[in-house]
């Protein structure tokens, strides 16, 4: 009963945030991405990184081109989700954003013959969310893809997460990852040391 409660709170909070990110203007969409550029680039984890796995951000998503663009020029290795099942990805490495092509629901994602990134590799997660508590615990879309990935690395784990999205509680169960930093277009908030 507990399990159906949450997820039915998942499921209206998640429908409520899609909502509220779809209303927001392109100039107000961009000064957010902006402001998590400008905090990440601050933050010593991705400076101290060299191992950066993100994701393919989409329209309404927080811009992660420029993150990418930014890793690439500084020498790190960059890889990004390619689906391989249901509820399944695996990181594949990328030279630049151009070899990119359209994937499962639309999301570019690496060639099927790109170079696979073990997570045992990976320093630095960025991971996508709705939103996102101050705990460290972000509500993605409900495919449960990037739990099941997280729990096989031992990098640290970033949510990006405008900061109107940002909590101070959201329901979690037992199977949810927590973030161990949450990057906003304001702030950066340590949920948690490693």
């Amino acid at each position: 009963m507990i399990l159906y409660m949450l997820d039915n709170a998942k499921r209206a909070l998640r429908q409520r945030m899609l909502q509220e990110r779809a209303a927001l203007s392109n100039l107000e969409r961009e000064r957010i991405s902006e402001g998590i550029y400008r905090n990440l680039l601050s933050d010593k984890g991705l400076a101290n990184s060299k191992v950066i796995f993100l994701y393919c951000s989409t329209k309404d998503e927080i811009d992660t081109d420029k993150i990418a663009e930014y890793c690439l020029l500084s020498g790190k290795t960059v890889c990004v989700p390619r689906c391989i099942g249901h509820g399944v990805m695996s990181a594949h490495e990328i030279k630049s954003l151009s070899g990119l092509v359209p994937g499962k629901y639309g999301i570019r994602e690496p060639k099927p013959d790109s170079r696979v990134v073990s997570p045992d590799q990976i320093d630095l997660v960025l991971a996508p969310c709705l939103c996102a508590d101050r705990r460290g615990y972000r509500l993605g879309y409900g495919g449960g893809y990037y739990d099941r990935f997280l729990e096989k690395t031992s990098a640290t784990i970033v949510a990006l997460c405008a900061s109107s999205r940002l909590m101070p509680l959201i329901p979690a169960e037992g199977h949810d990852c927590r973030c161990h930093k949450i990057v906003t277009d304001t702030e950066v908030v340590v949920t948690y040391e490693k």
